[in-house]
């Protein structure tokens, strides 16, 4: 009987699998893919799960995109019902243009993916503990080499999401993409940004208190083994005492048990422990309980990568490890990887909770993480996103129907560039903005040019000035902004066609005031790009003055292009920029970097900074005192907002590096007075103003700035001047540099011109009067 049951499941998997689904999927590929179609498919739940929740919820709130769900339930469906949902998936997933998976099945493993389709895999564990697919041939679990070759489990993925770079290469094995090892990258899990949302962390306790009352004000130690058993009879193990557990525990602690969701079979709780265990399986969420548990009790379940987020005691109850190796086998050695103790018996995990606070080896478990987890930052959605849609999903990003971006742009006799730069904030993917460009009395073609693009682009408007300062006019375009948020951008400038969107994604994620990007520096001679960006990285994602007083001030530079503004937040604090001919922007960028609660860094290269174009033509040369006005105002600034002392080092190393630039960029013969002015200053008075301590070494961050700094304020010349000099030369090699690169393409060029055919045809028919006009000349023709 077992003989004919084993042959007529393998006829009834060839039929279904190698004949009906492929057959049913082909014929409905005559239909042509639907651009804007996305299919998510869930294999197992009845919902949809974690896996896909937060990019479900950003596409269908963001975008107007054609979404089906479709939930198979294997394992759980039977007969037509099953077969019925499989079919209907299949018919959606034939005219898809995005197709996104969680896990691995031979339902969708032998399908032929379109021209055109891109198809997703966002696992539905992170990092990479017991052995899955392929990895698992010479193991009980999973199926044989040869089946596992005859019947896929993975399609032909365009990106698979995985939690580290360090475990990459386990899901190429596991997938069997040793020949596509690309499409596996380690951009992060979705599922785990809400780790980094306090608002869900404080839903969380709530969830959590609401669900079982009896928890509040007692500690949560959380029981979530994986299943036993293969996925289609999954079952729960039942070896943990709950007697022994509340003997010891039941004054301190709760205890919450959390099957995984696939089993059928769990363990029941005796009625006299109700008061302190509980099945919160069906009534609380992974994450919810990884948020709020005090210690973790696991066995071979990935949700300890997760739980190590929070750095918070773990416990490996393998009592099984053994049989549990040969049924399905790791990645890595158990022993080696687990981040806290393994242990066989109750004893031994009631011993190690007694003990905990002495016990716990926090350092061992933020190895792991910083291991196994290092991608997952609570970006992770919006880099997946991004990496599998690309920009053709800009197309479909729904309109709010009002401004929520403004962009300032302050020119002056910028009609070489005007024009790329208004057309790359035109052509921005995100379309609800409103351009405001306020003219600063120009002479050239500059304001002709912005009529043009108004005629073809309502939502700009011109504001004219007399000639003044860029300072001014950012601050007319801040007074008349409509925008949630604003930037600034110079009218030499352009900018990527996402940049405006990337920017208010991530303002609105992270309910941030400043976010910060990185830029490219541009050489408008050779097209060549330098990509520039920041040295300094906070540890937390979103940070402030509080978080890295002694860097907040370096974190960039004063400009204000690099950065999306909460509008409201520079209103409410008054912030506006100097009107003075140079570094009118320090003040301003300076202040919202002391004052902001919410700083974001997002690490894309959205901005395109033409170097030495400037928007105003205001000679640096004549304005030798603006630099340390802006300083000396922005420390006033602060000192009445009582923040000044918090971040004073930071403050004067900022001041240090600007103070020596404005000294040495006074040269030149006709400049001697505005030179002797700035070092005397600097000498004399400038970090008097700046309430700097009389003994700075230690104080400035860069020991060649201190020696530099020393040599000014003894009177010694000769180091500064030979920094200059130095200077100089790296300027000079970098000007004879261009211009041997200039050269070199006039030179390539011409080569191409002397060998194409239009200049042999054109060398031949000229000939005639080519030797004459030598005849006549006495040149040769």
């Amino acid at each position: 009987m077992n003989i004919f049951n084993k042959i007529y499941r393998n006829v009834f998997r060839f039929t279904t699998r190698k004949v009906m689904f492929k057959f049913y999927y082909w014929i409905c590929s005559f239909k042509p893919i639907k651009e804007d179609k996305v299919t998510f498919l869930e294999l197992r739940l009845p919902h949809l799960s974690n896996n896909f929740q937060l990019i479900y919820d950003e596409l269908t709130s963001k975008y107007d995109l054609d979404i089906h769900v479709h939930h198979i339930r294997q394992g759980f469906a039977r007969g037509t019902d099953k077969y019925g949902r499989i079919f209907s998936f299949l018919k959606d997933a034939a005219t898809s243009k995005y197709i996104i998976y969680n896990e691995g099945s031979d339902i969708i493993g032998g399908l032929k993916k379109r021209e055109g389709q891109h198809i997703m895999n966002t696992w539905h564990g992170c990092g990479a503990f017991k052995k899955f697919g392929r990895s698992t041939g010479d193991k009980i679990f999973g199926d044989t080499p040869k089946n596992a070759r005859k019947y896929p489990a993975h399609p032909d993925y365009d990106l698979v999401t995985v939690s580290s770079p360090e475990v990459v290469w386990a899901y190429v094995e596991a997938m069997g993409k040793e020949d596509t090892p690309d499409c596996v990258k380690p951009l992060g899990l979705s599922r785990t940004d809400v780790f980094y949302d306090p608002k869900f962390i404080a839903q969380a306790r709530e969830n959590v208190k609401k669900a079982v009352p009896a928890s509040e004000g007692k500690k949560i130690l959380l029981y979530a083994p994986t299943f036993r058993g293969r996925t289609k009879w999954a079952f729960s193990p039942s070896e943990l005492d709950i007697a022994k557990f509340y003997e010891n525990f039941h004054d301190e602690y709760v205890l919450f048990f959390k099957h995984h969701p696939i089993t059928h079979d769990r363990p029941k709780i005796p009625s006299e422990y109700a008061d302190f265990a509980f099945d919160v399986t069906d009534s609380l969420s992974i994450e919810d309980l990884i948020c709020v548990s005090d210690i973790c009790i696991s066995d071979y379940s990935s949700l300890v990568f997760e739980y190590s987020l929070f750095e918070r005691p773990m416990i490996f109850f393998a009592y099984d490890l053994d049989e549990y190796f040969d049924w399905r086998g790791f990645y890595y050695d158990y022993d080696e990887l687990t981040p806290g103790p393994v242990v066989s018996t109750n004893e031994e995990m009631i011993d190690y909770i007694k003990h905990v606070d002495e016990r716990f080896d926090k350092e061992k478990v933020r190895a792991f993480r910083k291991r196994f987890m290092e991608s997952c930052d609570g970006n992770a959605t919006y880099k997946v996103i991004r990496e599998f849609f690309g920009t053709d999903i800009s197309k479909y990003r729904k309109s709010s129907g009002k401004t929520e971006v403004t962009v300032v742009v302050p020119s002056y006799n910028t009609d070489d560039f005007i024009d790329q730069c208004l057309d790359s904030i035109t052509n921005q993917t995100f379309k609800d903005i409103e351009v405001i460009v306020v003219d600063d009395g120009s002479t050239d073609s500059t304001v002709k040019k912005i009529n043009k693009h108004i005629k073809k682009d309502k939502r700009i408007r011109l504001i004219e000035q007399e000639h003044s300062n860029a300072g001014e006019a950012r601050n007319k375009g801040l007074r008349e902004a409509k925008g949630k948020y604003i930037v600034f951008w110079d009218a030499d400038d352009f900018f990527e066609p996402q940049a405006i969107e990337n920017l208010y994604d991530r303002a609105e994620a992270k309910a941030a005031d400043i976010v910060i990007c990185w830029h490219c520096k541009y050489d408008t001679d050779t097209g060549v790009k330098l990509y520039k960006h920041g040295n300094i990285f906070p540890e937390k994602e979103v940070f402030n003055r509080h978080d890295i007083p002694k860097d907040i001030m370096v974190v960039t530079t004063n400009v204000p292009w690099n950065r999306m503004y909460r509008v409201d937040f520079v209103r409410e604090n008054g912030i506006e920029f100097q009107s003075i001919e140079k570094a009118n922007d320090a003040f301003f960028t300076m202040s919202c970097m002391a004052l902001a609660d919410r700083i974001c860094i997002l690490k894309e290269y959205l901005v395109n900074w033409r170097k030495g174009q400037g928007s105003t033509t205001t000679d640096p040369q004549k304005s030798p005192t603006c630099v340390f006005d802006a300083f000396e105002k922005t420390k006033d600034f602060l000192v009445e907002k009582g923040i000044y002392e918090d971040i004073k080092q930071s403050f004067i190393n900022k001041a240090l590096g600007s103070y020596i630039h404005t000294v040495t960029s006074r040269t030149g013969k006709d400049n001697i007075e505005n030179f002797r002015y700035s070092y005397n200053y600097f000498k004399d008075k400038a970090f008097q103003k700046l309430e700097a301590p009389d003994d700075m070494e230690g104080y400035i961050y860069k020991p060649e700035r201190y020696e530099l700094y020393k040599s000014i304020m003894s009177g010694d010349m000769i180091p500064l001047f030979m920094g200059m000099f130095a200077e100089q030369q790296k300027r000079s090699e970098t000007i004879n540099n261009k211009l041997n690169r200039t050269n070199e393409n006039l030179a390539r060029k011409y080569d191409r011109m002397k060998n194409s055919f239009a200049y042999k045809v054109g060398m031949k028919v000229t000939w005639l009067p080519r030797t004459i006009n030598a005849k006549l000349h006495g040149a040769e023709a």
